[in-house]
């Protein structure tokens, strides 16, 4: 028995992580036209919302034709942004002790320059110039 799904929900899982509507259709294993079906307002088998919502990463029931309350839909949004925000300061972390790192190696190099040439001069004037 084929089963109503909440087409917008569908497409805002679908738009939050960025993805086509062909590529929700391969990585949910569907043609492109069964999923542009769906987010019109068709009926899905079980089998198809099984396999959207395993690719949405989400239980079936969340893409059920029930209106979302207000907490449920912005939990998957906080999620995901507190799912990103740790990348994002471990891409930040990175950057900066990179770049401490090249400022600390250039700097090592240029004392060591300076002090062979201080123990140059010191040994012979002449070495000075």
């Amino acid at each position: 028995m084929d089963m109503k799904l909440n087409a917008e929900r569908i497409r805002t899982l679908r738009e939050q992580r960025a993805w086509s509507q062909e590529h929700l259709a391969t990585v949910a294993g569907l043609s492109t036209r069964t999923l542009q079906r769906i987010e019109a307002g068709a009926a899905a088998s079980p089998g198809t919302s099984l396999a959207l919502a395993a690719a949405l990463d989400v239980p079936v029931a969340e893409l059920s034709n029930t209106v979302p309350t207000e907490e449920s839909s912005a939990g998957p949004a906080a999620d995901a942004l507190k799912a990103r925000l740790p990348s994002w300061v471990m891409m930040g972390l990175l950057i900066v002790l990179l770049v401490i790192w090249f400022g600390y190696t250039v700097g090592k190099d240029a004392a060591l320059r300076d002090n062979r040439a201080d123990v140059a001069c010191e040994s012979d004037a002449i070495d000075c110039r």
